[in-house]
């Protein structure tokens, strides 16, 4: 067996281990794990073994490693999985429409959570971003507004899970829909009736009237197919 073999090898018995670790809850968030020389010791393996371990823990955004302090367990995974979840979309050629119908799933599940979460205060939020939404002329300012209504919505779902992945969803959404949104907001017909969809949401969610947040977010989303058809039949 050449060195490479037995390296990697080790490394992933490392990673193993801290992975079991975490998953059997013996490491939560926030705690101090074993050094590169423990862990060395412990496992049996050489020390660089473990540092390329810890390394990838590191850069997936579930280890902290900080000078003279030590190595801890954190859950900020955002940047790894975006940058996982772009390469993936490349790779496998996924379309505009597919990641659309993602986001439609998780806005009409985010709608029929946050009918039972929603506070007050988030509630009062949505509605100060339609007013503002309403007094804007400006395509970008409406591009901007409109991402924060659906990312509120999604909040307010208070589903952790669910706004972890909708990052992560908006990020990929961003690489094309950034310009096409505007571009949907030049168009003075369909301003109206996206803002008249995005109220119609908002009644719902006041009304605790499911079937009418639904309706209205598939009115939003039947603009958005159309325009996105356009964009895909001339990539």
């Amino acid at each position: 067996m050449d060195n490479l073999t037995a390296n990697k090898k080790a490394y992933e018995h490392v990673f193993d281990y801290f992975s079991r670790l975490i998953l059997s809850g013996e490491l939560k968030l926030n705690d101090r794990i074993p050094t590169e020389r423990d862990i060395a010791e412990r496992l049996g393996v050489s020390r660089n073994s473990a540092r390329e371990a810890l390394h990838v823990l590191e850069m997936m955004g579930l280890v902290e490693c900080l000078q003279g302090s030590g190595n801890y367990v954190r859950c900020d995974p955002h940047d790894y999985m975006l940058k996982f979840f772009n390469m993936f979309m490349v790779l496998q050629q996924a379309s505009y429409t597919e990641v659309l119908e993602m986001r439609r799933w998780y806005e009409a599940g985010a709608i029929e959570m946050a009918m039972n979460c929603a506070t007050a205060e988030e509630l009062g939020s949505l509605r100060q971003i339609l007013v503002s939404m309403d007094q804007t002329d400006s395509p970008e300012e409406s591009s901007r507004l409109d991402l924060a209504f659906h990312n509120s919505l999604v909040l307010a779902s208070h589903n952790r899970l669910l706004s972890f992945y909708t990052s992560l969803f908006n990020e990929l959404l961003n690489q094309f829909i950034r310009s096409l949104r505007t571009t949907i907001l030049l168009d003075g017909a369909q301003v109206q009736q996206l803002q008249q969809s995005h109220w119609a949401i908002y009644n719902a969610l006041m009304e605790k009237d499911l079937d009418a947040g639904l309706a209205a977010l598939e009115q939003h989303f039947e603009i958005d197919r159309d325009y996105i058809a356009q964009a895909e039949r001339s990539r």
